[in-house]
């Protein structure tokens, strides 16, 4: 019954990363709505990866996270949903 839990938060989660992203996609060219779009890049390597040239392989390491306020709200709004949905669980 565990894993059924864990999965549907994974649900809700990624559903919220989801929708979140759609929106900032479809406001940022709407002048009174482009505020929702404010936010930062955050991460290692951005722009450029961290790279280790070893003359026979060559790793190049790097992780970003952008995020902005419309984001937050929509996975803030699916953990919310989530809680009220897992009370039924």
């Amino acid at each position: 019954m565990k894993w059924k839990k864990t999965f549907i938060f994974l649900l809700f989660f990624i559903t919220g990363i989801t929708l979140g992203a759609l929106l900032s996609e479809l406001v940022k060219n709407i002048p009174y709505l482009n505020w929702l779009n404010f936010g930062q890049q955050i991460g290692i390597g951005v722009p450029n990866p961290i790279t280790l040239d070893l003359s026979v392989i060559k790793l190049s390491f790097g992780f970003a996270i952008d995020i902005n306020i419309i984001k937050m709200v929509c996975i803030i709004l699916g953990l919310w949903l989530y809680k009220k949905f897992a009370k039924g669980l």
